[in-house]
């Protein structure tokens, strides 16, 4: 067991980093395409997340920070595929081990999303993002392995010229396994699933950015500050 986990995740970073090459040469390719009506989005993001990651009858709470950069690109007229990389910071609570310790690493993933109509606008949404973090000390090192994925679908309506207000329903997966080497030993599976609500508000300028605000409650519970730019 113990050469086929690192087996696994290697495994699964070539996948991943194949998946994220092959979207990438797609949507160097989309800038050609003859409709092309939004080159690409940059965002970037700051989020805050809370929940709680069980293991049979134990449940950990997790607080997890994340700054991420986000770009996406039409591919087709309604629907556009997206990166996702950035920093992960992490805390765990109810775990002796990792008591009193942060983790640090990085998150990178995938989406899609698309829209109908134009005021008001549905929207659907789902992305997968794989997340490594650790905490390393002589004497104990801790690692937390995470796969999520989401989907959500949205309503919006422009309320002024700029002002845009957004509700939406999500459905979180998470897949986390928890290593510990050095003094103590153990690897645990951990694990989520549920669906949230979801409300953004969200301020346009009149040069294609905007800031928003999202608010998420459920089981998956965040607070999110975007800033995004289009660039035509």
């Amino acid at each position: 067991m113990k050469e086929t986990l690192p087996s696994w995740r290697s495994k699964s970073k070539r996948l991943l980093a194949c998946a994220m090459l092959s979207i990438f040469t797609t949507m160097t390719e989309a800038a050609y395409y003859p409709g092309f009506r939004q080159p690409f989005d940059f965002s970037l993001l700051l989020a805050n997340n809370n929940l709680d990651l069980q293991t049979g009858s134990n449940e950990y709470d997790v607080s997890l920070d994340r700054l991420s950069i986000e770009i996406f690109t039409l591919i087709k007229p309604q629907i556009q595929l997206g990166l996702i990389s950035g920093s992960s910071n992490l805390s765990l609570g109810n775990d002796p081990v990792s008591a009193g310790k942060s983790l640090n690493g990085y998150h990178a993933g995938l989406a899609i999303r698309s829209v109908l109509g134009h005021n008001p606008q549905i929207g659907f949404h789902a992305n997968y993002i794989y997340q490594e973090t650790k905490n390393e000390a002589a004497d104990q090192t801790i690692t937390l392995d995470w796969h999520e994925w989401a989907a959500g679908i949205s309503g919006k309506i422009l309320v002024s010229q700029q002002l845009e207000l957004s509700l939406g329903w999500r459905y979180h997966d998470v897949d986390v396994r928890h290593r510990a080497t050095g003094n103590t030993h153990q690897t645990q599976s951990l694990k989520l699933s549920g669906s949230q609500g979801r409300l953004e508000v969200v301020w346009l300028d009149h040069s294609d950015g905007r800031v928003s605000l999202a608010i998420q409650r459920g089981s998956y519970q965040q607070i999110e500050i975007r800033f995004l730019r289009k660039f035509r």
